[in-house]
């Protein structure tokens, strides 16, 4: 059985800090201080998903380095030698998934903006401070979920904060999680650092190697998610200028300065 995992940073144990460990400026050359620990970490957790998904009978694993174009999260020296890395496909998308997949596993996952007691929350973009398909808010975890299903593939296995790990059983209650951190504080942080409890880094591979094993099982119990168009979208920007660009498009309407909406859309990511 093939398995395709999508991987992201801000969900990993032990990142609780945006701009000290997950953002770089190849063009200045500025590197966040921590960013190597960050991947080096990210890639552990990745090994111990591969070790777990083999150990219940996945054949080929793939993963898809999804926090943005080079360096980006992960660290292909530290690879685990039975996982293959689709590399250079930048963050717009689960590149490569298909139906020849059994499963789709998340790891490192983060919750949606807005959510309260999340390590990281955002969604897509630091621009976007929300995100809706047919009046339900999504963000990352929702759109990975809802790609695999159009493939036929079942979303079965997400590691993260325990936010994150909510907000995918919301999506799919029968989904596997492995939950590594936790958010203390009640509000909504977005991207700032607000206090968090996370499991050491061995600790989480091991609950994320048990997670997966437990998650192959799952496969064939678990349909596919499904969501078909015409799909009705609404976005929040940050910044006016996002929503005077998507006016521009067809059957996009202005609702107030930083909110636009969009009706009879055919695909659910046309206005991020």
């Amino acid at each position: 059985m093939k398995i395709y995992v999508t991987c992201d940073l801000e969900g990993v144990a032990g990142v609780i800090d945006h701009h000290q460990q997950c953002c770089w400026d190849a063009a200045k050359g500025w590197y966040a201080p921590y960013l190597e620990q960050a991947r080096r970490l990210a890639t552990l957790e990745l090994n111990a998903l591969v070790e777990g998904a083999l150990e219940g009978g996945a054949t080929e694993v793939v993963a898809w380095d999804g926090h943005g174009n080079f360096p980006g999260g992960l660290d292909v020296e530290l690879l685990h030698p039975a996982c293959k890395l689709v590399m250079g496909a930048g963050d717009g998308g689960p590149a490569g998934l298909d139906s020849s997949f059994a499963g789709l596993f998340q790891l490192g996952l983060h919750a949606m903006a807005g959510t309260p007691r999340a390590v990281l929350a955002h969604s897509f973009h630091w621009g976007l401070v929300g995100y809706w398909v047919n009046e339900m808010p999504v963000g990352e975890i929702w759109m990975n979920c809802y790609t695999a299903g159009l493939y036929g593939v079942p979303f079965v296995f997400l590691s993260g904060d325990r936010a994150a790990a909510e907000e995918a059983q919301r999506l799919v209650p029968h989904v596997e999680v492995a939950v590594v951190k936790e958010g203390m504080a009640q509000e909504a942080g977005g991207l700032s650092v607000l206090p968090a409890v996370s499991l050491a880094p061995r600790k989480a591979q091991e609950v994320i190697r048990a997670a997966a094993s437990r998650a192959m099982a799952k496969i064939g119990s678990i349909p596919p998610y499904r969501l078909d168009p015409p799909f009705r979208l609404r976005a929040q920007y940050k910044d006016e200028q996002w929503a005077e660009a998507q006016v521009r498009q067809p059957n996009v309407k202005r609702l107030d300065a930083f909110t636009v909406e969009m009706e009879c859309a055919d695909q659910p990511w046309l206005l991020l």
